[in-house]
């Protein structure tokens, strides 16, 4: 009788991943990129274990970081610069040869923990969807009254695909059992996507809801205190990140988009975010400059409005 091969050990010391030197997201200087120093601490997830249609998101992570390393680092929204002032600890890229729910619940899940155990702010690079759970799954025990901005094209609200309960079009089914969501940005589902029903959905499809108006605070009122925001690249339109493994036409622009996060980000307290499913295109850096350029928009508004009380 053939003996059954023992389960397969992860790094997950949050220690031991850190990355030493220059080479990490945004380019910064050593010093302001120790676990000890940085306040936001960034986690690669080189994942596609159960794409669908492109493939590529496994490459996201790294063309993201690389880019990253040229993105200026004065926000001329919020006037200032953040990222040098709270600092970004880079993790190494997590073991991409596992399956999504190792990916998600056996590497994610225990660093995430770890990080907001620091009182450090987690973000999360993909991959595919499938990796964001793992991340808000800790997040959600850290802040028991949080709940999931959820930026995508499609529901991800399947319970299972393939037979997977944890494939990337199953993600937001896995979150919603946690957290109440709300959704913009979709465009593209299942006539019967319920997901867990054990926290309310709210869906704003993009059809109707494509352009600035009082919707996006009435979505944002949906919301509890403490938010988590996932960003699937797909959400917005192609014109804005042609590289993702599933593009749908007439998502969400590029100022729009912003728009929302800001506005999020001056009415909720941001406790975390991911941005995943960014397929590189050979010969273009587009998609993963936009990408970055997100990043760190996003790491600009939360320094400014959601920690403003500290900064006063």
């Amino acid at each position: 009788m053939a003996k059954k091969s023992a389960p397969k050990k992860f790094v997950t010391d949050l220690r031991k991943l850190v990355v030493k030197g220059d080479d990490n997201f945004f380019g910064l200087e050593p010093e302001l990129a120790t676990l000890a120093r940085a306040r936001f601490v960034v986690m690669s997830a080189p994942y596609e274990g159960t794409v669908s249609y492109g493939v590529g998101t496994g490459a996201g992570p790294k063309a993201i970081r690389l880019a990253s390393q040229q993105v200026e680092l004065f926000d001329e929204i919020t006037r200032d610069e953040h990222i040098p002032r709270h600092g970004v600890c880079t993790l190494k890229a997590f073991d991409a040869k596992c399956s999504a729910e190792e990916m998600t619940m056996g590497q994610i899940y225990p660093v995430t923990q770890q990080i907001v155990g620091e009182n450090k702010f987690p973000v999360l690079v993909g991959g595919e969807h499938s990796v964001s759970p793992g991340a808000i799954k800790a997040v959600a025990e850290a802040y028991p009254d949080v709940s999931v901005f959820h930026i995508d094209a499609h529901s991800d609200l399947r319970d299972s695909y393939h037979d997977d309960k944890f494939s990337h079009a199953s993600a937001a089914a896995r979150f919603n059992e946690w957290c109440p969501v709300v959704q913009v940005g979709i465009r593209s589902r299942e006539k019967m996507e319920h997901g867990s029903g054990k926290h309310p959905v709210h869906c704003y499809h993009a059809f109707d809801y494509h352009t600035e108006g009082p919707w996006i605070d009435e979505a944002i009122n949906h919301l509890t205190r403490n938010v988590y925001l996932t960003i699937d690249v797909d959400g917005f339109d192609p014109s804005v990140f042609p590289g993702t493994g599933t593009p749908e036409p007439g998502g969400i622009t590029w100022y729009l988009g912003l728009k929302m996060i800001l506005r999020l980000a001056q009415q909720r307290n941001i406790v975390g975010f991911d941005i995943v499913e960014v397929s590189p295109i050979k010969g273009q850096q587009v998609s993963e400059f936009a990408a970055a350029r997100l990043m760190g928009r996003i790491i600009a508004f939360i320094s400014h409005y959601c920690w403003r009380a500290e900064t006063v």
